[in-house]
């Protein structure tokens, strides 16, 4: 009785060996089987990764093209706008040069430069010294970042002195231009010219009666894209307000 006791105990303790031994492989991960598990979330993280980098890219390709594209609209909207406003004026002292107007186009080096007077100067400081009068320059000059590269200028003298064409506050407006040019309708020759000098006898007190504007730049792919617009001037003729103690100049100053 006591050997048939131990036998059973035995068989009972194997079963039982037996049954966890069962139980701890159907729970558990072979060295080999955890390999394969890290290379696959390995390549899950790799796809994902990848996805994740080309749509960033993506975005900020898109960034990059929508920017640039509204920085060349926006120039030519400035441009157009206070173009429109240039004027010459008849108040002027011929012993004095800061009492000068003009409006000269022309080439340069680095291609075409505007500089003209407009009333388009807007006051920002309470009490300043400034009133609506300006002189504008626009023109392309290197990139002070990236010297290969010419960027869209615009410089501004709130207040009109002896030299319209210097100094001043300048900004720049618009990056990688490749061209600037501007061309000038000649209402009275009913025709188109590339350059305008008020300063000169052939157009000493006119002004154009439109402006052509054309800007050339390199798209995202390197290829060059023209974008044009145009704009009139409704001034004309040079102004003269009477009753300021000014008289029109003679014809000699």
């Amino acid at each position: 009785m006591i050997k048939r006791a131990q036998k059973l105990q035995r068989r009972l303790f194997k079963r039982n060996l037996a049954a966890n031994n069962c139980m701890s492989n159907s729970y558990g991960f072979s060295l080999a089987e955890a390999m394969v598990a890290i290379a696959v979330l390995a390549l899950i993280a790799t796809l994902t990764y990848g996805t994740f980098s080309r749509a960033i890219d993506a975005r900020e390709r898109t960034e990059k093209i929508t920017s640039h594209y509204n920085e060349i609209r926006q120039a030519m909207l400035r441009m157009t706008k206070e173009i429109s406003q240039a004027f010459l004026s008849r108040h002027k002292n011929c012993t004095e040069p800061r009492s000068d107007t003009l409006f000269i186009a022309s080439q340069h080096s680095s291609g075409m430069r505007i500089d003209f007077t407009s009333f388009s100067h807007l006051k920002i400081k309470k009490d300043a010294a400034e009133s609506d009068q300006n002189a504008l320059s626009y023109y392309l000059d290197r990139d002070p970042d990236e010297a290969n590269k010419l960027v869209l200028m615009r410089r501004e003298k709130n207040r009109i002195n002896e030299d319209l064409k210097a100094d001043g506050h300048v900004d720049i407006i618009a990056h990688d231009i490749e061209e600037l040019n501007f061309s000038f309708y000649n209402a009275k020759e009913d025709r188109w010219e590339d350059e305008w000098d008020t300063t000169s006898s052939n157009y000493k007190g006119r002004m154009p009666l439109f402006v052509r504007i054309e800007i050339k730049a390199k798209d995202y792919n390197g290829q060059l894209e023209t974008f044009v617009t145009k704009t009139r001037i409704f001034l004309q003729k040079p102004i003269l307000i009477f009753g300021t103690g000014f008289s029109a100049p003679a014809d000699g100053c």
